[in-house]
């Protein structure tokens, strides 16, 4: 355009103030043409009228002579359309239509080595497919999000030596956005309450959640939520109901041919809110980081004939060292947490306390006091090849392949879970229906290192120590008689993400 504007004006110099709103430009030829008022504008043949323009510093009039049409084709390349539905490769493989769809496809794999100190009872796999995921999530007319995300391998839970009871399918669900402060959640998701179980599978901080977040945090259920964001996400909050309290609370048994479900409590409410609380008012250290608070509430039925309360298993071989009591009536959760972010540093901490009740659960029907399930930790990160701290991580330059190195982290994190309960007048005892609950705990530290190859690509190598407090509930090796309280267990992680 700029070469055009200067040949028209050095063919017809006295119109160089009206040359610049007469030139017209388009995907296959520009035409200049002079003139201060041209009327029209014609491919190659346009017609130039005679313009009358008055002279400010001498008061009199005159006619520009008559312009010479400057038709210059193909100057610039023909620009193709863009199409309607194109595929396209950011952190995902996507399908894309503008603004009206979005398609992400994503595959987790993670392969899993495990040396667990406890000597868990054979068959136990050293070597296992711990993850394989598929899913698509997907916008609509940027306000219809959805998301479908199915297991294939998962051998995490319930018994480390079978395949997961736990359903298949991971979310499931369809949200609409009315504003940032209003979206609506209908599906198969994750309950909203604590810090560690919201995190993705694939961008912990360490091999396995901390014990709160695998046995006292709900995970997934059938419901429906609102949720909202404010002040830039400075303020975010979520609020449902659901069918039941979680996967984590349930087990499904085999007794006389017929699966039992024990563990579960009836419809459960549920809420999270986090809040930037130092983001505008506060040091620079501590504007990224992030206050939490979380409640949850459901009824727990006696109908079967097994306990049905919260239990406590250890981290790799999920030996139990708490096993469930009988319980009835509200099951409350109360949980707070803390994260904080400072360029290559981290740091978190939650608290997560659960109190059961035990209505009628006593030798004569009377009230048992409530049995209480409190788990905490407090972790800390360090990025050694100071990329910023981020889940996950983004290395320098792309990462291997891609002109960099890779990112690489350290961290340790101290973890607690234990059960208790109010005092009675009998002393502690061990049994399911004990008056005065015998206490147990769990005392776990946790030393990690990760490689980020790229963004596809995670390696993490774990080192975890147990300690159970009471010694006649601990697990006992397989080659021993006794007991062992205190065990070290080693973990190796490879994990493939796109």
């Amino acid at each position: 355009m700029l070469l055009a504007l200067l040949l028209a004006l050095t063919i017809d110099p006295v119109a160089s103030e009206s040359a610049a709103t007469a030139t017209t430009t388009t995907s296959t030829e520009i035409v200049a043409l002079t003139g201060a008022e041209a009327k029209a504008v014609e491919p190659v043949t346009a017609a130039v009228e005679p313009a009358e323009t008055s002279d400010v510093a001498s008061g009199f009039s005159r006619t520009e002579p008559e312009g010479v049409p400057l038709v210059l084709t193909n100057l610039f390349p023909k620009q193709e359309p863009k199409r309607a539905l194109r595929f396209v490769w950011r952190e995902h493989p996507s399908v894309r239509d503008g603004r009206n769809l979005r398609l992400d496809f994503g595959l987790k794999v993670q392969e899993v080595s495990r040396d667990p100190g406890d000597g868990p009872s054979p068959p136990f796999p050293t070597w296992q497919l711990h993850r394989f995921r598929a899913s698509l999530d997907g916008e609509l007319f940027r306000k219809v999000q959805f998301s479908i995300e199915r297991e294939f391998a998962e051998t995490l839970l319930d018994d480390p030596t079978k395949k997961s009871t736990k359903s298949d399918w991971k979310d499931v669900f369809a949200e609409y956005e009315v504003s940032n402060g209003l979206q609506i959640r209908a599906g198969r998701f994750k309950v909203p309450f604590g810090l560690d179980m919201t995190n993705g599978e694939t961008n912990l901080d360490f091999i396995y959640r901390s014990l709160g977040g695998d046995y006292l945090s709900m995970g997934r259920d059938i419901g429906g939520a609102v949720h909202g964001r404010f002040f830039k996400r400075g303020l975010n909050y979520w609020v449902g109901a659901f069918q039941h309290d979680g996967e984590h609370s349930r087990t499904s048994k085999i007794i006389q041919n017929q699966e039992i479900t024990v563990g579960e409590a009836g419809v459960t409410g549920a809420g999270r809110v986090t809040a930037a609380v130092f983001r505008r008012f506060g040091p620079s250290i501590l504007k990224a980081s992030e206050l939490g608070g979380s409640y949850a509430q459901g009824n727990v039925s006696d109908e079967g004939f097994l306990p049905n309360g919260l239990r406590g298993r250890t981290v790799v071989s999920q030996n139990t060292y708490f096993e469930r009591m009988f319980v009835k009536g509200p099951r409350r959760r109360i949980g707070t947490d803390y994260d904080w972010v400072y360029k290559a540093l981290g740091a978190r901490a939650e608290y997560i306390f659960v109190s059961d009740s035990r209505q009628q659960q006593g030798i004569n029907y009377e009230d048992l006091p409530s049995v209480h399930s409190t788990a905490w930790y407090v972790q800390g990160t360090w990025v050694v090849t100071t990329e910023n701290k981020g889940r996950p991580t983004e290395p320098r330059k792309g990462g291997l392949g891609r002109g960099g190195y890779g990112a690489l982290e350290l961290a340790v994190r101290f973890d607690k879970m234990g059960f208790d309960s109010e005092a009675g007048q009998d002393p502690p005892f061990r049994n399911t229906r004990a008056e005065t609950v015998f206490p147990n705990s769990d005392n776990v530290w946790t030393f990690g290192l990760t490689y980020w190859a790229n963004r596809w690509v995670k390696i993490q190598l774990n080192t975890i120590h147990e300690s159970i407090s009471d010694a006649e509930r601990a697990p006992t090796p397989l080659d021993s008689d006794t007991t062992k309280p205190k065990f070290w267990t080693t973990a190796t992680l490879m994990q493939v993400e796109f």
